[in-house]
């Protein structure tokens, strides 16, 4: 996997078209970081878009998409093993619909997942190299696909801070307000009983729009006002186990380095827990645990290396993967950082991305459980620098 750098700035269309001019075959995964659980793939191939689809709920959302474009196909379902692209196959080769039937079809649902990828304000991105479908039944460029739905793209990232996305799951939170508000989506959804009866019984959005037999868009926009004025709640598609962000410690008496390292590694999934004093930082570090621990060498009180030392003492953080920061580069401090058990010695200034790698290669050698209740992340692969400061 490689973690993309698109750049704070970028729209997630510029960022995709991007990502495939600098990698023209594969897939990329893209997330919003708020709610890691949903995800969008998009598989490409010489620059030119294949497929795209959800990572997860994918029966609720073609099940709402075939009532949409194809209606006498509603009562198809796929089954849990079989991708959705190879489902969409089967209703072609089994002569449900015909060639041009599965290319208008395959055409509606890579849109349709485009247009809630692209509607992500700031996402996060999973690129994977040599993924691809066959048989090949779509190949458009992605301005082709996009350029029909602009409008519907702005309109969902007008939605975005109440509603992350068609995953998400409607319920009332104020009876009261509900029945004051009703007019608010009585002129959009007139089966407003029907509509009560959906949201009690915990559906989705893309459910809610199968059920009441309306655009999924349609459905978002009527409820919207409801969820701004508190009648409306949202719970998130999946209300089990929950993904946690990996905890990065950053003991740092420098403001300025603490605001840097968290926009290097926030935008990727990381939560940067900020510590200014070494004398403070052991009863924090026992208290919550990280995965990581980025030590400046000069802190007050105790020095960096010091700390390293009465960090590893302690049997809950005997093995807490420990980087020095320092402004020196020389031998010395390559011996001082091995001495005192820290895994490696980044000097400063250094690029995000060897930051990042470092961090990456720790959260990549953690142990399966602990990795299992992480959400799922973004890679790079380490630069010979970063690997010598690993090994050294």
């Amino acid at each position: 996997m490689t973690a993309i750098d698109t750049g704070i700035k970028k729209s997630t269309t510029e960022a995709l078209r991007d990502l495939i001019h600098s990698y023209p075959s594969g897939q990329v995964v893209i997330r919003d970081p708020s709610d890691l659980s949903i995800g969008w793939r998009v598989i490409f191939n010489q620059g030119q878009v294949n497929f795209a689809e959800s990572i997860i709920g994918n029966q609720d959302r073609l099940s709402y998409l075939l009532q949409r474009c194809k209606p006498q196909l509603e009562g198809f379902q796929p089954q849990a093993a079989v991708s959705d692209y190879a489902f969409l196959c089967q209703l072609w080769q089994s002569e449900h619909i015909t060639r041009e039937q599965i290319g208008d079809l395959i055409t509606a649902v890579t849109q349709e997942a485009l247009i809630h990828a692209l509607a992500i304000p700031h996402a996060q991105y999973q690129f994977e190299a040599n993924a691809q479908v066959e048989p090949l039944l779509l190949n458009t460029s992605l301005w082709d696909l996009v350029l029909p739905v602009e409008q519907t793209i702005k309109q969902w990232m007008l939605l975005s801070s109440e509603i992350q996305s068609p995953f998400a799951r409607p319920y009332i939170l104020d009876e009261a307000k509900f029945v004051d508000y009703a007019d608010y989506v009585s002129h959009q959804i007139p089966q407003l009983e029907q509509l009560t009866d959906a949201l009690n019984q915990n559906q989705c959005i893309y459910q809610l729009a199968q059920t009441l037999n309306i655009k999924v868009s349609d459905v978002a926009v009527a409820l919207h006002p409801l969820i701004k004025l508190g009648a409306l709640g949202t719970h998130p598609y999946h209300v089990g186990e929950v993904l946690t962000r990996p905890r990065v410690a950053c003991i740092n008496p420098n403001k300025s380095d603490q605001r840097n390292i968290s926009q290097m590694l926030e935008p990727s999934g990381y939560d940067v827990m900020h510590l200014s004093d070494s004398i403070r930082a052991l009863p924090a570090l026992i208290k919550s645990p990280p995965i990581l621990a980025l030590v400046d060498s000069e802190l007050p009180h105790v020095d960096g290396y010091q700390l390293c030392r009465m960090v590893h003492q302690r049997e809950s953080l005997r093995n807490l993967p420990i980087i020095i920061l320092s402004p020196k580069r020389g031998m010395s401090e390559r011996i001082r950082t091995r001495l005192s058990g820290a895994m490696a010695c980044l000097g400063k200034p250094f690029h995000h991305q060897e930051l990042l790698a470092l961090v990456q290669q720790v959260a990549a050698e953690l142990p399966v459980e602990q990795q299992r209740q992480l959400c799922s992340l973004p890679t790079i692969e380490p630069s010979s620098d970063s690997k010598a400061l690993i090994q050294a």
